[in-house]
C-alpha cells in the first residue's frame, strides 16, 4: 500500500483506503479499480493524494546511470555541510544504497514483466 499524488495514479490500479472529504464522508470505496473517467472526476473534486495497493513507486526520474548521478550530486549538496561527520556521510551512504536497490527492484520486475508477456 502506498499514498500517491493523484498525478501519478494510472487506470488499473486499486484504492487500498477510501478516497473521503474532509469531513470524512466517503467518495471511493476501497478495493475500486481506478479509471481514467475516475482519475479525472477524483482531480476535478480537488483530490491530491490517493492510498494504493502495490509495491512503491518510482517517484520520478528513472533509474539510469544519468538519473544516479543527478541523485547523488544532489546528496553531496544536501549534505555538503557534514563531510567531517562520520555518522552523516554513513546516512547519506545508506540513501545511496536505498536509491540503488530501487533501482535494481524496478530493473527486476520490468525484467519479470517482460519475460511474462
Amino acid at each position: 500500500m502506498q499514498k500517491i499524488p493523484l498525478q501519478l495514479a494510472q487506470p488499473d490500479m486499486v484504492l487500498a483506503k477510501p478516497v473521503t472529504r474532509e469531513n470524512g464522508m466517503v467518495l471511493i470505496a476501497a478495493g475500486t479499480v481506478l479509471t481514467a473517467s475516475l482519475i479525472s472526476k477524483l482531480d476535478n473534486m480537488g483530490v491530491e493524494q490517493v492510498v494504493v495497493e502495490g509495491e512503491s513507486l518510482e517517484m520520478g526520474g528513472g533509474c539510469g546511470a544519468e538519473v544516479l548521478a543527478k541523485k547523488r550530486e544532489r546528496l553531496d549538496h544536501l549534505f555538503r555541510k557534514f563531510e567531517n561527520d562520520k555518522y552523516m556521510q554513513q546516512v547519506k551512504q545508506m540513501i545511496v544504497d536505498y536509491y540503488i536497490r530501487q533501482c535494481a527492484l524496478a530493473a527486476a520486475a520490468q525484467s519479470a514483466r517482460t519475460e511474462g508477456q
